[in-house]
């Protein structure tokens, strides 16, 4: 899955905030670990597979926050 169209480019974001840093095209992996949780991992879409062992972010599902709960 990605998060936006597949591009090797950083994407273009209209947004004064977003503009110190560029921006890339990630996709992500949702997986099952052990009984009672799942991880996302978060990664640049470019990456090769043997270099999203270092080039990467994981999180477990506790570490969410609903939407709603944010606004």
């Amino acid at each position: 899955m990605s998060s936006v169209d597949e591009d090797d480019r950083p994407a273009t974001v209209d947004s004064p905030a977003l503009d110190r840093w560029p921006t890339y095209t990630l996709d992500h992996t949702i997986e099952a670990v052990g009984s009672d949780g799942s991880q996302c991992t978060v990664y640049p879409s470019n990456a090769p597979e043997d270099r999203r062992l270092t080039a990467w972010i994981t999180a477990t599902d506790d570490a969410f926050v609903a939407i709603d709960e944010i606004r």
